[in-house]
């Protein structure tokens, strides 16, 4: 596999992982319609996360160099991506519950943070740079916030225990 291969296969790869993930936690808004904000609002945003990588595609199919091929960690996102499309299947599960649900999407962004998936990625590019700080701004944010959700939720329900 050439350069330029390797390089669209792993922003192919990152960007159905983001819609992915947007996926379940669509699924998880209509789960949990007491929630349905809280779940829709991330979804948008793995969405734009998906567009982010598609615009760092584009911009790569000019400059190969930008990837740093032996730390791309390819099976480690395939192993990811198809946690996150059993836990889609699973979304429906009359037996899951906040809690679970919430604790899954704290797995997986903090999973995408410690992981350092966007980090492969490496330009001169003013625009890339910015891109890339985006990514990795807005997944800590969604580790804050469906962090405080958690607790929240594991609080509330240790209050009823």
């Amino acid at each position: 596999m050439n350069a330029t291969d390797t390089v669209v296969n792993a922003a192919d790869l990152l960007k159905e992982h983001e819609e992915a993930i947007g996926r379940l936690y669509a699924a998880y808004a209509r789960r949990f319609p007491q929630d349905a904000g809280f779940w829709r609002g991330l979804a948008r945003e793995e969405s734009q996360h998906a567009r982010w990588v598609a615009s760092l595609k584009s911009r790569f199919d000019e400059d190969v160099s930008g990837l740093v091929v032996e730390r791309f960690p390819a099976v480690a996102i395939e192993r990811s991506l198809a946690y996150v499309h059993k836990l889609t299947d699973l979304a429906d599960w009359p037996g899951l519950t906040r809690i679970n649900a919430l604790s899954a999407a704290l797995d997986i962004e903090r999973a995408l943070l410690e992981s350092r998936y966007f980090e492969v990625f490496e330009s001169d590019s003013v625009r890339v740079k910015r891109t890339l700080d985006l990514l990795a701004r807005n997944t800590r944010t969604h580790l804050d916030r469906v962090q405080s959700a958690w607790e929240a939720a594991t609080h509330k329900q240790r209050s009823i225990d």
